[in-house]
């Protein structure tokens, strides 16, 4: 039930995150759920299904987008095991801790995927300001995003019994 609960929620949040518009005035920046369910993951998980969840939601931003494959593996991979080595020192059950951790693997993708593209030669004049400029849009629709994410997943993993049920726990 675990890997159904994984890519039934890896899937949706690629299906949301495709039709939701992007927010133009801060880099084309789209609200980041395919990472926020990565985050969860390496909140909630050992290691196998981090790097489960971090590849499969790496290959799914890249054939959202048009960047080439694999290179959303790299930054999702790096960030889902930083935050899985060190969520035993966090309250990773928290609200707050997903809204940082939003802000923060945002900011870390948008500038990895940014240094991987210029330094491979795909995308030449692509200026530093539109690299920051979006990661500060992915910053702010993680801080939003995030949250409701984890929250729904957990929910789901809760209802599929893939975790045990805490009565009149709700998103705050």
């Amino acid at each position: 039930m675990n890997r159904l609960v994984l890519i039934v929620s890896l899937l949706t949040c690629a299906m949301l995150q495709a039709i939701l518009p992007a927010w133009v005035s801060m880099g084309q920046a789209v609200p980041p759920l395919i990472l926020g369910a990565v985050l969860y993951y390496a909140l909630s998980r050992d290691n196998l299904q981090v790097v489960e969840s971090a590849i499969i939601g790496g290959c799914l931003q890249d054939a959202l987008g048009k960047i080439p494959f694999g290179f959303s593996c790299l930054a999702f991979v790096s960030i889902a095991l930083l935050v899985n080595h060190y969520r035993e020192r966090v309250f990773s059950d928290h609200w707050f801790t997903h809204m940082i951790m939003g802000i923060g693997a945002s900011a870390w993708v948008t500038l990895i995927l940014y240094f991987l593209l210029v330094g491979g030669g795909h995308r030449v004049g692509l200026p530093f300001s539109f690299a920051m400029s979006k990661a500060l849009g992915m910053s702010l629709l993680g801080v939003v995003c995030m949250p409701i994410t984890y929250w729904a997943i957990e929910k789901l993993d809760r209802s599929m019994g893939n975790l045990e049920p805490q009565p009149g726990r709700g998103l705050l």
